[in-house]
């Protein structure tokens, strides 16, 4: 019985860590890690200097309550990591946060080639075949059909590292072209990508953020990661002519660096 009833609050908790970070953090021990990096003071509330779990709480409005103990074994966890010495952030926890988090950077220029990923894999060698398109996934390539994978940035390089571990050469074509398709560039990008759908929450991030006197430098970096989480930073080219990303961007660094925001955008 005590057992099922463990179970039950560790999903619960584990539940509780996924809407603070929404998805970002996987664990209670890097939320901790955050916080200390961010400092509990930006929540501009002096009670949150004085309880993590009530930090915690202000961080997401929908959140009960989090035992302390759970709290304190996480920071215990983060310091034997060596992430935290001293209840500060240690070269270790820094290579820590970097994992966590993504960095914006200015649209790069399209050489204005495609790169694509073609396979016709066996149903015997059917892990392997979910292998690499989750690689592909997450090296940021797009699927335009099933067994076609396309990118605009050169990585076929690296394509070809992951068919040598898992001998799928004879299995798969690699191939470049300056078009896919009859579809302009930026129409077919839009299709995979759904870049409307991020331009739109860069815009959201912009208008809410911009107005707000005292914003809460934890609550921008949770909403503004996760966009990034959604962004593959592709080429200008292929992106809106109005392109939120660099306003938001410089929205954010003005509120994580302390500086006065600048007035409302026109």
């Amino acid at each position: 019985m005590k057992i099922n009833m463990r179970r039950g609050l560790k999903r619960k908790l584990k539940k509780k860590i996924l809407e603070i970070s929404e998805g970002l953090l996987r664990s209670l021990t890097d939320v901790v890690l955050v916080f200390f990096n961010y400092g509990l003071e930006v929540l501009n509330d002096p009670r949150a200097g004085r309880s993590l779990p009530y930090a915690l709480y202000r961080m997401d409005r929908r959140m009960q309550k989090i035992n302390y103990l759970t709290i304190k074994r996480a920071i215990k966890n983060a310091v034997k990591r060596g992430w935290i010495k001293e209840l500060e952030i240690t070269e270790e926890g820094q290579k820590r946060l970097e994992t966590l988090f993504k960095e914006y950077s200015s649209p790069p220029e399209w050489s204005g080639e495609w790169y694509l990923v073609n396979f016709d894999i066996p149903e015997t060698m059917r892990w392997k075949r979910d292998i690499l398109r989750k690689r592909l996934k997450e090296m940021g390539f797009g699927k335009l059909q099933d067994s076609i994978w396309i990118s605009p940035f050169n990585l076929l390089a690296e394509v070809e590292k992951i068919l040598n571990k898992y001998s799928l050469d004879p299995y798969v074509i690699l191939s470049i072209s300056d078009r896919v398709g009859r579809i302009e560039s930026k129409k077919l990008a839009e299709r995979i990508w759904k870049i409307s759908e991020i331009q739109e929450e860069y815009q959201k991030f912009i208008s809410e953020f911009e107005t707000k006197e005292n914003p809460s430098l934890i609550e921008a970096a949770f909403s503004y990661q996760s966009i990034l989480e959604k962004d593959l930073q592709l080429p200008k080219e292929l992106l809106p002519d109005d392109w939120a990303g660099d306003e938001a961007h410089e929205l954010y660094l003005e509120i994580t660096r302390a500086k006065p925001l600048k007035k409302k955008r026109t």
